[in-house]
């Protein structure tokens, strides 16, 4: 699982950053909002409850938590499950240097949070990103939370509160990792035989296949080939393959090349021609054929447009 999720991780443009830090005596309550990138937030002391304002029960957060949602859908943060929200934006103040101040006086219980962002990149973005669910929070099936996750909490509210020389690029970095850390803990704890790409990486052949195909994406990878590579027969490989990944190993052969060339054609100013090889492509013909297929432009024109 951590080859084939790591290929994909390291393959797609994540940005992230912190937009504000929260100091929240109950009673409080604060709604998100629609965002235009991914948010999440970590808990740095006391509690809080999250859950969708589209609905769902109400998630639990402790010192050391994050709940991440990563389509920037609307949310709800309360002291208590069922307190009365506001706006962040009206509660919010930025300081000088940018960075929001969510301040909440009360007579109760305190909770300190930290807020940030975080963007992947929706030109090159692969597509087990469309599969997570709408708000993730993750904890071991024995409740308790992931100490790496709740070590990465507090050195980011460390640098964030520090606000020594290079804090933005630690802080972002850490971000990163963070959110990272959590797409790892989610997989890992998903049921056993989940469907779906999730899935997949869970599947020790299929997620074996995947490692092979980002391995050498320029190798004309046969079924028979990955099948037996991973110790299946050929019609078990194939059908697994497609059930969890959604694709037949051509398919996604073809998307893993395209994916990496917009990276190579956006971010490194590689040649149309030089990306092609690159990918498998014996030709621009056949390389734009199958750029266009599945990102609806040709190559030439996504290298100028990038």
């Amino acid at each position: 699982m951590n080859d084939a999720l790591g290929d994909i991780l390291n393959s797609v443009r994540m940005r992230g950053s912190i937009f504000s830090r929260a100091s929240l005596a109950a009673p409080w309550g604060v709604e998100s909002g629609e965002m235009p990138t991914g948010i999440f937030h970590a808990v740095v002391s006391g509690h809080a409850y999250a859950r969708l304002e589209a609905g769902g029960e109400p998630i639990l957060l402790e010192r050391g938590d994050v709940v991440v949602a990563p389509f920037g859908d609307n949310h709800l943060l309360t002291a208590e499950p069922g307190t009365a929200t506001r706006p962040i934006g009206e509660l919010t103040t930025v300081d000088d240097s940018g960075m929001g101040h969510l301040v909440v006086a009360g007579a109760g219980p305190h909770t300190s949070l930290i807020c940030g962002t975080v963007a992947f990149d929706p030109g090159g973005a692969h597509s087990m990103f469309s599969m997570l669910p709408r708000i993730i929070h993750v904890r071991d099936t024995d409740g308790s939370m992931s100490p790496v996750v709740e070590s990465l909490v507090a050195l980011i509210a460390a640098e964030v509160d520090g606000s020594k020389p290079g804090s933005d690029m630690i802080v972002s970095r850490l971000t990163e990792v963070l959110i990272i850390q959590v797409l790892r803990e989610y997989i890992r704890t998903l049921p056993a035989g989940e469907v779906g790409w999730l899935g997949a990486l869970r599947d020790p052949e299929i997620s074996a296949a995947l490692g092979l195909i980002h391995g050498r994406p320029a190798h004309g990878w046969s079924v028979q080939e990955l099948a037996a590579a991973v110790g299946l027969s050929r019609s078990a490989f194939f059908n697994r393959f497609k059930r969890l990944v959604g694709e037949t190993p051509a398919q996604y052969l073809r998307q893993w090349r395209i994916h990496l060339a917009t990276r190579m054609l956006r971010d490194d100013g590689a040649s149309v021609t030089a990306t092609a090889r690159r990918v498998g492509y014996a030709t621009d013909a056949a390389f734009s054929n199958a750029f266009v297929r599945v990102m609806g432009v040709r190559p030439g024109a996504y290298r100028r447009a990038a």
